[in-house]
C-alpha cells in the first residue's frame, strides 16, 4: 500500500506530505506513487499537516514494553532452567545458571521477539495492544528479518557487561525522549532499522 499523502485522502497528482519523510518537507505525488526527493513545502502549502495520529504515543509503547518485559522474564528462566545445571540438594530444587547461560537466554529473548517482528510485524505486548511494526512508510508490515535484526542490536549488545549495557540503556532513554517530544514519534529503535510503529486499526 502507498501513503497518499499528509491526510491519506489525496490521490490526485500534487505536492503532499509522504509519510516517513521530515516535517515540514512536501514530495511530488503522479497519482500512483511518489517522485523525486522530499523538499521544503512552499508558502502556499503551510497548510500541509503531518498527521501522526496513526503513530504509537509514548504511553501504549510503554505499556507494550512491560508487557514484553515480563514474557522475557517468564522466558529467561525457563531456558536458565532448559540450558542450566537442576539437581535436587537438601535444600530443595535449584536451578543454577552462569554466564554462558545467562547470554544464551538472552539470545533466546531476542530471537523470539525477531522471529514474531519478522513475521507477525508485532512483538506480544504490541500485539497484545495493538500495535504493528511497518516499514518507514507507516503502512508495509511486517517489515521482515532484517529490520527485525537490527531493531533488536541494541538488546544484544546489552549482553556485553558495562558498555553494552550503558548503550542498550541509552537506546532506551532516547527512544522515551524522542517519541513523547518528536511529531513523527519515532523511537531510537525505529530510526535505526527504518520502521515505524502504528496503531494496527489505522493501516
Amino acid at each position: 500500500m502507498t501513503d497518499h499523502g499528509a491526510s491519506g485522502q489525496n490521490p490526485v497528482p500534487g505536492y503532499y506530505y509522504a509519510a516517513g519523510d521530515p516535517p515540514g518537507t512536501v514530495r511530488q505525488w503522479d497519482g500512483s506513487q511518489w517522485l523525486g526527493d522530499p523538499m521544503p513545502a512552499p508558502p502556499e502549502a503551510s497548510s500541509v499537516v503531518t498527521d501522526n495520529s496513526k503513530f504509537a504515543t509514548v504511553g501504549v509503547r510503554i505499556g507494550a514494553a512491560l508487557i514484553d518485559g515480563l514474557l522475557s522474564i517468564i522466558i529467561f528462566f525457563v531456558a536458565i532452567a532448559v540450558f542450566g545445571n537442576t539437581n535436587t540438594s537438601d535444600s530443595g530444587f535449584e536451578i543454577n545458571g552462569g554466564g554462558v547461560e545467562t547470554v544464551i537466554s538472552i539470545i533466546v529473548i531476542l530471537a523470539v521477539y525477531i522471529t514474531m517482528i519478522a513475521t507477525k510485524g508485532a512483538t506480544p505486548g504490541k500485539l497484545m495492544l495493538g500495535l504493528r511494526i511497518t516499514m518507514e512508510d507507516g503502512v508495509t508490515t511486517p517489515p521482515g528479518g532484517s529490520k527485525a535484526i537490527i531493531r533488536n542490536i541494541p538488546g544484544l549488545i546489552g549482553i556485553i557487561p558495562l558498555i553494552g549495557q550503558l548503550v542498550s540503556l541509552g537506546f532506551v532513554i532516547m527512544s522515551l525522549i524522542w517519541v513523547s517530544g518528536d511529531s513523527e514519534r519515532r523511537s531510537a529503535y525505529d530510526r535505526l532499522a527504518g520502521t515505524r510503529v502504528v496503531y494496527a486499526n489505522k493501516l
